[in-house]
């Protein structure tokens, strides 16, 4: 399949549709809750830290976390927006609606596909969450905390800008790349088209 005029403006209908139910229709903070939900008990083992609340407010969810460690002190607020954070997974469903020539089961193949190995990705910035508070670092010493902070700032962002343009378009590009191809092929192989000319008859 070649990104034709017609792919493009069916990816960007799809993709409006997809912001809108996203932003203002919950599905954006479901999605969160269920990312949320699935990493607690990971983030438990790996911190120590676990997700006490999950608050709505206005553009999306704040997070809030505590450990056994913090007791008798208010919950940290986790400086993230999962709704903006996840929204990686907009381009990914936008990008495989707009492809044609595939059949609904492979469709739905590779759906269950980008949206696990999206899940997956989207924990493992969920997990990051207690070290952007600064609390699991800080019993290193000042100096300590400030160089992890450094690295986690730099992880954290290569990781959100991955997350949300590269690694829908390669998760894509990679389910979909043989039907696309056979696709491809079809096309080019077929005749083109020749008009019929019309001769008129011999004038004597």
């Amino acid at each position: 399949m070649r990104l034709s005029a017609g792919f493009l403006l069916r990816f960007f209908a799809l993709a409006a549709a997809l912001f809108a139910l996203w932003s203002f229709g919950g599905a954006g903070d479901l999605y969160a809750r269920a990312v949320i939900a699935a990493t607690n008990p990971l983030m438990r083992v790996m911190s120590g830290f676990w997700v006490s609340e999950v608050r709505p407010r206005e553009g999306g969810v704040d997070v809030f976390i505590r450990s056994a460690a913090t007791a008798g002190r208010p919950d940290e607020i986790v400086p993230f927006q999962p709704r903006e954070q996840f929204s990686g997974l907009i381009p990914f469903l936008a990008l495989l609606g707009a492809t044609t020539g595939l059949s609904w089961r492979r469709r739905l193949r590779a759906l269950a596909i980008g949206v696990a190995a999206l899940f997956a990705f989207h924990m493992g910035l969920t997990l990051m969450g207690p070290y952007m508070t600064g609390i699991p670092q800080s019993r290193f010493g000042l100096e300590w905390m400030r160089r992890i902070n450094r690295m986690i700032d730099v992880i954290y962002a290569f990781y959100g800008l991955v997350g949300y343009a590269g690694l829908p378009f390669l998760l894509w590009w990679a389910l979909t790349r043989r039907e696309r191809a056979e696709s491809s092929r079809e096309s080019s192989s077929r005749p083109p088209d020749t008009k019929r000319v019309r001769t008129s008859p011999d004038r004597r």
